[in-house]
């Protein structure tokens, strides 16, 4: 068995700074990591864009390659000094589909499947789904692999799985088919780098994008209620910036006094964020909508308190064994929780009865097994 899997879709900021940073990325990395581990990964090859390929060779040396090339696109790449990409003519020219067919493959398996990423080829498809949230938004346009026979689903998660036969309006037969495979969650927390402005500060942590779903606004206002009840500072830290959250968060930072109290950093590195999470006093993620909520989980794996909403799949990613508000919008609700976290914290031995329990649950080589049974079955 030989299985093509699609990584187009890594960040090319990823690729240039040989970090991951984006949760589709991440999970893929997990997976294949996890197929090393298994003894699994030459049974793989990895389709990769033409200008990924140092970064694939260096993070995945135990796989096979194909990389995607089409000379106009690397003339004008090098001609532009790596500002023009183009990499989505790779698949809207059929280069995809040419690869895929010489290549001999007997399945292919796409880790983040959307609208934009998918390609209708001969071969069987696993189609990993993570959100329908583009398709609330712009429609079902492009997303016919939904219901084509030749394409068998995966979901990280129940809620994922629940949206889709709705919005679809699956047949029971169709929605029995889909199959939840959680993300996985794996770190090593033990390479970790200080943030010297943070190291004599106590702080409550968010780790999530500046965009609206994730909701930092009710946050931000949360901690400005209870700021002369509590010494801690606030930090978020995110990988990705809508300019309208980021500029908006900024000037409410500005007209409430708040910048020797609240923190926003941009693209840590690895051993940062190792840092940010485990001395963190209390993890909160406010957001509106996940797909499956890792943040949450790899802070509650570092025995750390953590506040959540319910919206989506974050009460189901966390097992239901965190702190949650009701109104997720609600910032009186939210600062009031803060506050009873911070002077009634969970216990030691419960917290790390969570990170247990959660670190079971998420193991990558596990779930790396359950995806190799599926791809068995369609080669």
């Amino acid at each position: 068995m030989t299985t093509a899997i699609d990584c187009t879709f890594f960040g090319h900021n990823e690729a240039a700074a040989k970090k991951l940073s984006l949760s589709t990325s991440i999970f893929t990395a997990d997976i294949l990591d996890a197929f090393v581990k298994l003894g699994l990964s030459d049974q793989f090859t990895l389709l990769v864009n033409y200008n990924h390929e140092d970064f694939f060779r260096q993070r995945f040396p135990q796989y096979k390659l194909c990389v995607l090339r089409f000379w106009p696109l690397s003339i004008a790449n090098r001609l532009t000094g790596g500002r023009f990409k183009g990499t989505k003519y790779l698949k809207r020219f059929g280069l995809f589909k040419k690869a895929i067919k010489r290549g001999g493959f007997n399945s292919i398996w796409f880790p983040y499947c959307v609208d934009y990423t998918f390609v209708k080829t001969a071969l069987p498809s696993l189609c990993t789904i993570h959100d329908i949230y583009p398709v609330h938004r712009n429609g079902q346009a492009g997303w016919s692999f939904i219901k084509d026979e030749n394409c068998h689903l995966t979901t990280v998660s129940d809620y994922t799985k629940s949206d889709i036969i709705k919005t679809f309006e699956l047949t029971p037969a169709q929605a029995a088919s889909i199959t939840k495979i959680p993300n996985s969650i794996v770190f090593d927390i033990s390479k970790q780098s200080i943030i010297p402005n943070l190291s004599e500060k106590s702080y409550i942590l968010d780790l999530n994008a500046y965009i609206d779903k994730k909701n930092p606004m009710t946050l931000l206002k949360a901690f400005n209620l209870i700021k002369d009840k509590t010494g801690l500072s606030l930090v978020f830290c995110g990988g990705y910036k809508d300019d309208a959250v980021w500029n908006e968060m900024q000037s409410f930072i500005n007209q409430n006094k708040l910048s020797n109290r609240v923190q926003l950093l941009f693209r840590v590195s690895d051993e940062e964020r190792n840092w940010l999470l485990t001395h963190a006093r209390l993890f909160v993620t406010p957001s509106l909508f996940e797909g499956f909520g890792r943040t949450p989980v790899e802070a509650a794996i570092c025995q750390i308190p953590v506040i959540s909403t319910k919206e989506t799949s974050l009460h189901e990613a966390t097992m239901g064994l965190c702190n949650y508000v009701e109104n997720p919008q609600d910032q009186r609700e939210l600062a009031d929780l803060i506050l009873n976290k911070l002077t009634e914290p969970d216990s030691p031995d419960h917290l790390q009865k969570i990170a247990e329990t959660l670190a079971e649950n998420y193991k990558p080589e596990e779930l790396a097994l359950q995806y190799m049974e599926i791809l068995k079955h369609l080669g």
